[in-house]
């Protein structure tokens, strides 16, 4: 998917990039690369939202004295949003770039994730990996905001509190 975006022309479709790559990288070179950047990303936006929901909800509760309601749920979970998205964003960037990285003119640019990130920090400065931050919230941002105050309905249908 990333590969499409980045050059639309170059497969017709999704079966045919799976079936280029595989043929001309092969499974871990090709289908397989990036699956470390990707699962580090996933893990920083799970982090970022299960470390931020409920510690915001308390200090919000208890500095600025807001009640448990859906105002308070729905505010905590715009904060993870964006607290998920920052903490994000940097394996984002590396993720794609290393994805993109594809094998023509016989050698990558990248060896390897670290590698992305110090050549891209070196070239295009720390505030790169930040780039595309917007439309990252604007995914993350409603699906904390959807997740969130559902989870706190589910709790409270179930009458579940807090450990």
């Amino acid at each position: 998917k990333i590969r499409m975006m980045a050059d639309p022309q170059r497969y017709g479709s999704m079966a045919g990039a799976f079936v280029d790559i595989l043929k001309t990288e092969g499974i871990q070179k090709g289908l397989m690369r990036g699956i470390g950047p990707s699962a580090t990303r996933g893990g920083a936006i799970a982090v970022g939202e299960i470390a931020t929901y409920d510690h915001t909800k308390s200090s919000l509760k208890e500095l600025a004295g807001l009640g448990e309601g859906f105002s308070l749920h729905c505010l905590s979970a715009m904060i993870t949003g964006f607290v998920a998205t920052t903490v994000a964003a940097p394996f984002d960037i590396i993720k794609t770039r290393y994805m993109n990285d594809t094998a023509a003119a016989g050698s990558r640019l990248y060896s390897g994730p670290i590698d992305c990130l110090v050549k891209t920090v070196r070239s295009d400065g720390l505030l790169t990996l930040y780039r595309g931050w917007l439309p990252a919230y604007c995914r993350l941002g409603p699906h904390a905001l959807l997740s969130f105050p559902l989870l706190e309905q589910t709790r409270a249908f179930f009458g579940l509190g807090y450990f």
